[in-house]
């Protein structure tokens, strides 16, 4: 049997998320028009974790993960409310990028301008929060989930009636992607900052190292045996009085 899944594939988390083929995936994480630009406005801008949009079905995705396994359960209000503000910023990026972002070359998928105009074209929007969240707290993880997906629905079914809300290891399927574990790979974003961090790291050794020679060879010169200090007075052509010394 053919697998329907063998398009483009992404890191994010600890999840690799495998899309249908057909559909354009686009990470603004890695757009310097977001970075730079529309990240700062109004203090704040947020965007969504995969930006997806099918040209023959002209159905744009909007897909948010977040995992709260190894962090402390977030409060549902402040969840659902910064949930709908991703979506309602993702929403004004992509007509903003449409008009404004430059051409890119990103790291991951096709760039913010792109999708932004191809998303222009879309008839239907679909939304979808893969959310996991850890045992620890009064209430079990579906229920409390379950509440997350009835006020989402509330602000949000206007947009799409048929949002996905379920765990990230339950949403296989669910949406256009499946859904593995990414095991040691690395986002581009984190990979990226992984290799910076490490350049930073070898350059502050670099100078460590520097220093550390200079004190070493200031300590030696000062230990040196006065007849030493003579002699390569003398090779280095220096009369030996002391107008050809210098001053310490």
């Amino acid at each position: 049997m053919s697998d329907p899944y063998r398009g483009e594939s992404f890191v994010e988390g600890l999840h690799r998320f495998t899309f249908r083929p057909g559909f354009l995936i686009c990470r603004a994480e890695c757009s310097g028009f977001y970075a730079h630009q529309a990240q700062n406005f109004c203090s704040s801008c947020k965007e969504m974790d995969f930006i997806a949009y099918h040209p023959g079905k002209r159905e744009l995705w909007l897909i948010e993960v977040k995992d709260y396994r190894f962090n402390a359960r977030p409060k549902v209000r402040d969840l659902v409310e910064k949930l709908c503000r991703k979506v309602r910023d993702c929403l004004f990026l992509l007509r903003t990028a449409a008009l404004c972002a430059p051409e890119e070359e990103p790291a991951e998928g096709i760039s913010l301008r792109e999708m932004a105009r191809l998303s222009m074209q879309a008839k239907h929007i679909r939304l979808a929060f893969t959310i996991e969240l850890g045992r620890t707290g009064l209430f079990p993880p579906k229920s409390l989930l379950a509440t997350i997906r009835d006020l989402l629905y509330r602000e949000l079914s206007f947009i799409d009636p048929h949002m996905v809300c379920l765990p990230i290891t339950e949403s296989s399927g669910a949406g256009p992607w499946q859904i593995s574990p990414a095991g040691e790979e690395h986002s581009a974003r984190v990979a990226k900052r992984i290799r910076e961090a490490a350049l930073q790291r070898e350059q502050q050794q670099q100078q460590t190292r520097r220093e550390q020679r200079t004190r070493a060879r200031r300590r030696r010169k000062a230990e040196e045996p006065l007849w030493k200090q003579r002699a390569r007075e003398r090779e280095e052509g220096k009369t030996g009085t002391h107008a050809d010394r210098r001053r310490t």
